[in-house]
Parts: structure tokens; C-alpha cells; sequence
């Protein structure tokens, strides 16, 4: 099944900043700064496949087209059984070949730089911008 939703774009430069393997988690982070009051975090969860750059100025999550998925599923070694539940996500760039993440969701926060808690986890000064996930079969 193919998610349909517009491409998000977030204007802000993006590095991987935390990757548990043990948890299949990842971390895009992009700090607060002069222009930004608030660091933004985006938390992919149990993650089977990454193909990363450095960083990404911005950061575009798109949807993967039917092609896409299936090479990034079958990359990821996600049995047919299961492939219905991940996310299959493009991470675009205007001067190289895209990124992909395959995964079973992917937050988006918002965090103050102003308040006390840390600033790559969810806390009392966090909002949620995007949540994205692959939508239940009926």
C-alpha cells in the first residue's frame, strides 16, 4: 500500500545525530539558532533500513512511489508478511541521488531551546509537529 500525503519540507539543515540499533531508532536533529527558537527532532522507530547523507538542507520526507517501496523493502529484507506496516520514506536532495528510510513511524517535534530539558528527547517544553506511519489495512 502506498502512503498518499504531500512531501513535508523542513526548512532547517538536518544530521543524523543518534542511532540505536538495539532499539532500531533515529534521530535527525537540527539546533536551534539566531533565526530558530526551537530545535527540531525527527524520531523514526523501528527502523530497518537507512541510506543517509551527512546532512540535509532542508529536509524533505516524501512519500517512496510503489517502485521505491518495493526495491527499499526488499533492500531491507522485510518479509511479505510484514511489509504492509512500514513506512517507506525519500529523503530528496537537489544535487544527489535520494535517501530512504524504511521504518514504522516517524515523529517530528519541536522543541524550545529556552526551556530546561534536553533537547533530543520529548519534554514538557516539546510540541508535536508530524506524526507519519503506514495506514492500517482494513
Amino acid at each position: 500500500m502506498i502512503v498518499r500525503w504531500n512531501p513535508i519540507t523542513l526548512d532547517r539543515r538536518f544530521r543524523p545525530w543518534r542511532y540505536g540499533v538495539g532499539h532500531s531508532q533515529l534521530l535527525l536533529h537540527a539546533h536551534a539558532d539566531s533565526n530558530h527558537d526551537e530545535h527540531i527532532n525527527v524520531f523514526f522507530d523501528d527502523v530497518r533500513a537507512v541510506k543517509l547523507r551527512s546532512s540535509y538542507h532542508p529536509l524533505i520526507l516524501q512519500p517512496a512511489n510503489q517502485d521505491t517501496r518495493a526495491s527499499s523493502l526488499a533492500f531491507a529484507q522485510v518479509p511479505p508478511r510484514h511489509q504492509a506496516r512500514f513506512l517507506c520514506l525519500t529523503l530528496p536532495t537537489a544535487d544527489a541521488g535520494p535517501g530512504f528510510i524504511v521504518c514504522a513511524r516517524a515523529t517530528v517535534l519541536a522543541t524550545n531551546a529556552s526551556g530546561s530539558g534536553d533537547a533530543y528527547t520529548w519534554n514538557e517544553h516539546s510540541r508535536l509537529l508530524y506524526v507519519l506511519k503506514q495506514p492500517r489495512l482494513p
